[in-house]
């Protein structure tokens, strides 16, 4: 089922790719950009990340936390990020559970269809951004979702992808 505006978002609680405790609700107070990502060796997912990447300031003048979910084992997930340390916070659910929680699907339909809305296009720049290409170990029909989440924990925005590479854009995060 998917989420709408204004409810309250599902609670998360498990630990980052690298050990540590995290909960959604320690984040009140914060506005959480939360994106749920298809696997870590997607390379429409990585370009999504730089583009993130690219706004960490802007995120952090707004307070906003960008939290990002993969159906990948968090050996994968160390092996996409590598050494490097992010202004994001990685989870992996490869039991899908929290995507579930959220409503995201899998769609082969959605799947094939993004190659004619420009996917292929972003497959290519994705793929010339990876510094080491993890495996790929979720499911390759997965659609992504973003959610912003208010400082009180409610949903502002619910964006289902209806295409691979359907992200909410950085305008409506940075003016919501």
């Amino acid at each position: 089922m998917k989420l709408t505006t204004l409810s309250p978002a599902p609670g998360i609680t498990t630990s980052d790719v690298y050990g540590q405790s995290f909960s959604l609700v320690s984040l009140k107070g914060s506005k959480v950009l939360l994106s749920f990502m298809r696997f870590a060796g997607c390379p429409v997912c990585n370009l999504r990340v730089h583009e993130l990447l690219k706004q960490s300031e802007a995120f952090a003048k707004q307070n906003i936390r960008v939290v990002l979910i993969y159906e990948s084992s968090k050996e994968n997930m160390l092996t996409y990020l590598g050494d490097e340390k992010y202004p994001i916070t990685f989870l992996t659910d490869p039991q899908n559970l929290f995507y579930r929680a959220y409503g995201v699907e899998k769609s082969w339909f959605k799947f094939f269809s993004s190659f004619f809305k420009g996917a292929l296009d972003k497959v290519i720049k994705g793929q010339k951004l990876f510094i080491k290409k993890p495996s790929n170990d979720g499911s390759i029909s997965r659609m992504g979702a973003d959610f912003l989440i208010d400082e009180n924990g409610k949903i502002n925005i619910a964006h289902y992808a209806e295409f691979m590479g359907d992200d909410l854009s950085i305008q409506k995060i940075l003016n919501k």
